[in-house]
């Protein structure tokens, strides 16, 4: 069986931009600068409209510029580009258009972070992290209660008694009932880690979204410089540990 290390290698080595990118025979395109501008009035949640010339990809559309572009290296990227390496990609830019075999085979838009391959990818980082860290906070199952007792805030606590409670003879341990968050505050009190409040929160908020098939993990486009924060800081954690 893989271990948690193997299979993050395996997710960055098998999935790639070219498994959830849009293929250039998909796109809406247009001919000319003029119809590019006509088709983006119709298409209004593009932010762009790819042009052709003689069936080639070769200049874009800019919805909220209006200014229409040629294509040019910035660009592009590879369709070998690993969905890890995209995220940091798309915190300096919204879209590329993919590039194989010399061509433009395809284009991908910051809102494809949201594809089910990338969530997959996020959730495995994050499981991978939370049991690190949970194998890591070093407390006796007898002495669980009292540990988290003396560890969380009162709330957080009372609420985990009481789930433990309700769950009666089929409870388990305390620690059965912390959630990714509560596991990495713990491993930071502990000194286990390190990793800010603001990072353990979007850890959550991400886990949540890659966890959920109907909800996103990037509502915006802010929202993926929070994504690729939160990737480095569970592989820096997950190679130091």
């Amino acid at each position: 069986m893989p271990t948690l290390e193997e299979t993050l290698k395996r997710l960055a080595v098998t999935f790639t931009v070219k498994d959830i990118m849009i293929s250039q025979a998909a796109l809406v395109t247009a001919v000319g600068e003029s119809e590019a501008a006509e088709i983006s009035r119709q298409h209004p949640d593009f932010t762009v409209i790819p042009i052709r010339t003689n069936g080639k990809l070769n200049g874009y559309f800019e919805r909220d510029s209006g200014v229409t572009r040629a294509i040019r290296l910035d660009d592009l990227i590879s369709d070998g580009t690993s969905l890890l390496d995209i995220v940091e990609i798309f915190e300096t830019r919204q879209f590329s258009f993919v590039l194989s075999h010399q061509q433009i085979a395809g284009y991908i838009h910051f809102s494809d972070l949201n594809h089910h391959l990338v969530k997959l990818t996020f959730y495995v980082i994050l499981q991978a992290l939370e049991r690190r860290a949970l194998s890591l906070i070093q407390v006796e199952e007898t002495d669980a209660k009292e540990y988290l007792r003396a560890s969380l805030d009162r709330r957080r606590f009372d609420s985990i008694c009481g789930q433990y409670e309700r769950d009666g003879d089929s409870a388990r341990c305390f620690f059965n009932y912390l959630n990714i968050s509560d596991v990495l505050k713990l491993a930071v009190s502990a000194g286990k880690i390190q990793m800010a409040t603001e990072v353990i929160n979007a850890s959550k908020e991400i886990r949540n979204g890659a966890a959920h098939p109907s909800e996103n993990i990037v509502a915006n486009y802010e929202s993926v410089k929070k994504l690729g924060i939160v990737g480095r800081a569970c592989l820096r954690i997950l190679a130091n540990i």
